[in-house]
């Protein structure tokens, strides 16, 4: 674990024991704050400025939709569920997890069923929700089938993500609803065009 911190070593390393998530600690009762922050944590630079960019590529656009208030409920809300969904699927696990990612994907989750047509440059070009969530969510699928790189916690990314939707169906049922059938409704456009010329 790379420490982020402008403090010393040591101390770094004792705010890191206490505050990362550490599944094996939290089934015994032992740091519970942590399932929150974890969150506030990152593993080094590029970790904390990817997650920035991220949240600022897919927040951006569903903040003036549906508010500051509900916008940082599912946000933390997303982040503790991805936590301990992580936790669960890893029980005996002492690794340490740091970082907002599964937060960032619930709230990746409510562009992609709120406001599937809005543009977020999470991939730098400018993409529709619908399509990156999509995207997204078979990178973390196919990174946990083939096991792909093992330091990342894909499934909290994917938890994230389902947290993040089923909030997304709290804030606006209809355009929650409308969202998951543009999605699956592409889904199927595309099997049927990989069906059609033979790429599956």
């Amino acid at each position: 674990m790379i420490h982020l911190s402008t403090l010393p070593q040591s101390t770094s390393s004792v705010l890191y024991d206490e505050y990362a998530l550490r599944p094996s600690y939290l089934v015994h009762g032992l740091h519970v704050i942590s399932v929150v922050t974890y969150m506030f944590l990152h593993a080094d630079w590029v970790h904390l400025l990817v997650n920035s960019f991220a949240l600022w590529g897919v927040g951006t656009v569903i903040e003036r939709s549906v508010g500051s208030f509900k916008f940082g409920i599912v946000f933390l809300a997303s982040g503790v569920i991805a936590g301990l969904g992580h936790t669960i699927l890893n029980l005996s696990s002492s690794d340490q997890l740091v970082g907002a990612s599964g937060a960032v994907f619930g709230v990746l989750a409510l562009v992609f069923l709120l406001e599937p047509f809005k543009l977020t440059p999470l991939f730098i070009l400018p993409l529709p929700a619908f399509l990156v969530g999509l995207l997204m969510v078979s990178i973390e699928v196919a990174a946990i089938i083939w096991a792909q790189t093992p330091l990342i916690a894909h499934d909290a990314h994917l938890v994230g993500f389902a947290a993040g939707a089923i909030g997304a169906f709290w804030i606006d049922k209809r355009k929650a609803l409308k969202g998951l059938v543009i999605a699956a409704s592409v889904v199927i456009l595309l099997y049927v065009v990989a069906v059609f010329f033979n790429l599956i």
